[in-house]
């Protein structure tokens, strides 16, 4: 509904305030994401990875439950990090190139034509 409402052209975004839904968001303190969260921010709570996982989780919270993200770029920008940290790649990796092969040059035949019904005998 709520992305119906910012769709209309002529919407009054104060008006549409009091539409929206209240957005609460429950943490389950059982689920093992957020317990091993929570012993790791016990041991280091000033970490980068662990805050870029907390948004991560965050976010993807935000999209299951229908919520429009502030920012997808940025969404994407995140799972891409945890992809390449979970192969293991550096995150300095560059993109290769395609180099472009020399294919060999075919000839196009032309198509023979067919033969037509007046070109045959008739009994």
């Amino acid at each position: 509904m709520e992305k119906i409402m910012q769709a209309q052209t002529l919407s009054d975004s104060s008006k549409q305030a009091y539409m929206r839904g209240k957005r609460v968001l429950e943490i389950n303190p059982r689920h093992p994401i957020i317990k091993e969260l929570r012993d790791k921010v016990a041991q280091d709570n000033e970490s980068e990875e662990l805050k870029h996982t907390a948004r991560l989780v965050y976010q993807t919270a935000l999209m299951e439950s229908g919520f429009n993200l502030p920012d997808p770029k940025e969404f994407a920008s995140s799972i891409y990090k945890s992809v390449q940290k979970g192969l293991d790649l550096s995150p300095d990796a560059t993109v290769e190139e395609d180099e472009a092969e020399e294919q060999p040059e075919v000839e196009e035949k032309e198509p023979e034509p067919e033969p037509s019904s007046y070109d045959k005998d008739e009994l």
